[in-house]
């Protein structure tokens, strides 16, 4: 009976004992881990309140992530619609001050700052975030803007024989050329070069036929917001247009359009203001129209940023709600599946004192035979 009860306590102790220490190597993971359980079954009843807190989680961080993107692709449109203000911004302080009817104004200068300033739109309109084109709607592989000069090849040119203004032009193509030499008024001029396509103006296929679609953000399962900005909206359209009118336009000497004068003769015998004023007008009129019509596109583009940082506002809104929510539900998987790593240390300290006291039971049980009892 001895042997067998001795056997039984040896039994009972080592299974303490083995308790003990799985307690103390559970303890011992949840500290370092500071994870409750390295197992999802491990968490028992609370296994779906976890789960779905997870994929609450996941959800709102790739909506977020969306809208990090979108904000980022905003902020280039917002700094190249700036860029693009403050360029024909310089265009037009140089034609209201340096073109004035009347005067014999340094065009020249006026038209490669021009020339620099359309390639450097055109630039802007071409940008891309990664491999996506900024201005390009929906459609963003392809590059929404040529470089190519359609629209310089319509306007045409036209160049007057110097020597003897009666003389037919040396140069008379397309619709400069048509204006210079009298085949139509400067009226049909302007209402010409407002009415070319954007085709000729050298926008791709996509934004011309209207197929490019939109640029969305998606912040919920329910919401998505455009932010769209293609580069043939009427804004940056028209300051291509009038760039590229401007750019062509022969110099005010030539005054064209009121060249076809039978009565003009060679420039050094006009007469002061040189040339006179009367041939001024047509040229004026194109400068007047182009002015304007430049002024009312930096007006556009000033709302076109305003619609961009309203979007903004309200995606960053969003943003900053998904922000809580995500930190809500952190917060019910951490009190889930987090540990209370003070607690766990006292109950390491705890299960030592025990491992310990077991181990001197199981000793002193190990020692205790009939010789050493009887003496």
């Amino acid at each position: 009976m001895a042997g067998i009860s001795t056997l039984g306590q040896f039994l009972d102790q080592i299974s303490r004992l083995r308790t003990q220490q799985q307690q103390l190597g559970d303890l011992t993971v949840q500290i370092s881990s500071g994870k409750k359980t390295q197992k999802l079954s491990g968490l028992g009843s609370e296994i779906m309140r976890t789960s779905r807190a997870r994929v609450s989680v996941n959800e709102l961080t790739i909506y977020s992530d969306n809208i990090t993107n979108a904000n980022r692709r905003i902020n280039l449109m917002q700094t190249a619609l700036g860029e693009v203000k403050d360029q024909a911004d310089h265009i037009l302080d140089g034609l209201r001050v340096a073109v004035q009817e009347g005067d014999f104004p340094d065009f020249e200068s006026i038209q490669q700052l021009t020339r620099s300033v359309l390639s450097f739109v055109k630039d802007i309109m071409n940008q891309k975030d990664g491999d996506r084109y900024l201005f390009a709607g929906g459609d963003t592989s392809e590059r929404p803007i040529d470089e190519g000069g359609l629209f310089e090849g319509a306007l045409g040119e036209f160049i007057p024989d110097e020597s003897d203004l009666t003389n037919p032009p040396l140069v008379a193509s397309g619709m400069i050329g048509d204006w210079g030499d009298g085949t139509i008024t400067t009226d049909q001029f302007i209402a010409s070069y407002k009415a070319v396509n954007e085709t000729t103006l050298g926008f791709s296929n996509p934004l011309t036929t209207n197929t490019a679609g939109k640029t969305i953000v998606r912040v919920s399962d329910t919401s998505e917001f455009d932010y769209t900005k293609l580069a043939n909206d009427p804004s940056l359209r028209e300051i291509v247009r009038i760039l590229g009118v401007l750019q062509s336009l022969p110099p005010v000497q030539y005054a064209p359009g009121a060249l076809n004068d039978p009565t003009a003769t060679t420039f050094a015998e006009d007469t002061a203001p040189y040339p006179p004023a009367a041939k001024q007008e047509s040229f004026f009129a194109v400068i007047n129209d182009l002015t304007a019509s430049l002024s009312i596109a930096v007006k556009d583009l000033t709302q076109d940023q305003f619609d961009l940082a309203q979007v903004q506002a309200q995606i960053k809104l969003v943003k900053d709600s998904n922000t809580d929510q995500i930190n809500a539900f952190k917060d019910i998987i951490g009190e889930i599946e987090d540990v209370d790593t003070t607690e766990a240390s006292a109950k390491i300290l705890q299960l030592q004192t025990q491992l310990q006291a077991s181990y001197q039971v199981t000793a002193l049980v190990a020692q205790l035979t009939l010789s050493n009892f009887l003496s």
